[in-house]
């Protein structure tokens, strides 16, 4: 529907089955838990089409992003004029608690004659209010390490064609001195207690400000200090690209500097005993003045770069390092 395209929202949280289906949707910093159910649909074309959609997704198992996005579009679409109903009034100057902690509204599909419609409805409880965070009793207790409280930061305002603030996960942060962060969530406890251990290393070993690692601010919980939501860096001011844009891979005056720079931080960190870990081109981050940054210290691979058996090792790291400009760049 051309409605969608102007209708920005952001699938946060899904659950499909042949029986009944629920997908849970942000949008203008408002949550909407959306639930189908094959009955309700029996007798009508929809019937089908329900169907053959969630037998391709499978839940993932056996469908493909292309499956996952038609299903998911699917049932939002007829959600849309519930949508702009209900997000008339809200605010465009957005605390961190306040997307985290949103108005929810449930909605149940339905068919009215020989459309679908939205319908407002219970709670059923089969949303997962805290699915962007981690419980804070559940991570490491980090005393040296700063906190800021959700409510007291605010989400940088930017819509582009691809990213809109309103209705996918924050990625810039201003503190109370108009201090610009960047924000990374928490989605994943291991690579968030991972990230938080590194940049607690490379703080004892004295590296701060001396190699180009985005220095590490503060973890970011909620008002009650119950949820962790994620954590805040210094921003670096890049010219928004990271290496694997077509725009810093095709200035291969750089490359040789990049590589040099990238290996001379390597270098530095591994002779602390500090393994970077996810070694990739997104993760290396070019700014302003065409110098080349290592970022993201919360662990994992992409197989391209790193094969798996060496994840999470100094060899690992030099193996991504001679992939991305040995290989990788000059593709």
């Amino acid at each position: 529907m051309d409605s969608s395209k102007s209708l920005s929202h952001q699938v946060m949280d899904s659950q499909f089955d042949p029986e009944s289906s629920w997908i849970t949707v942000m949008c203008r910093a408002s949550r909407f838990q959306i639930t189908v159910c094959l009955k309700d649909l029996r007798g009508s074309c929809f019937e089908l089409e329900y169907s053959q959609l969630v037998a391709k997704v499978d839940d993932m198992d056996g469908g493909d992003d292309d499956d996952y996005e038609a299903l998911c579009s699917w049932i939002v679409e007829p959600c849309f004029p519930y949508f702009r109903e209900r997000t008339t009034h809200v605010p465009k100057d957005l605390t961190f608690e306040a997307f985290y902690y949103p108005p929810t509204y449930h909605l149940k599909l339905m068919v009215s004659g020989s459309s679908l419609c939205a319908k407002a409805t219970r709670d059923c409880h089969s949303i997962n209010p805290f699915a962007l965070m981690i419980p804070s009793r559940d991570l490491p207790q980090y005393p040296q390490v700063c906190c800021s409280k959700a409510s007291d930061i605010r989400i940088v305002p930017a819509v582009t064609e691809t990213y809109d603030y309103m209705s996918e996960i924050p990625r810039k942060a201003s503190l109370g001195d108009g201090t610009i962060r960047f924000f990374k969530p928490a989605l994943d406890k291991s690579q968030i207690i991972r990230e938080i251990d590194m940049h607690s290393r490379i703080l004892n070993a004295g590296l701060k400000g001396k190699i180009r690692v985005a220095n590490f601010h503060s973890i970011v919980i909620s008002k009650d200090a119950k949820m962790t939501i994620g954590l805040l860096f210094d921003f670096i001011p890049s010219i928004g690209e990271s290496l694997q844009s077509p725009q810093c891979k095709m200035a291969s005056e750089h490359h040789a500097k990049w590589k040099q720079q990238v290996t001379a931080i390597v270098k530095e960190l591994h002779s602390h005993d500090i393994v970077w870990g996810d070694v990739h081109p997104g993760n290396i981050v070019i700014d302003k003045d065409f110098d080349a940054w290592v970022v993201d210290f919360g662990g994992g691979w992409i197989g391209d770069f790193v094969d798996r058996k060496k994840a999470g090792t100094k060899e690992g790291d030099w193996q991504g390092v001679q992939r991305i400009f040995e290989e990788w760049i000059t593709r």
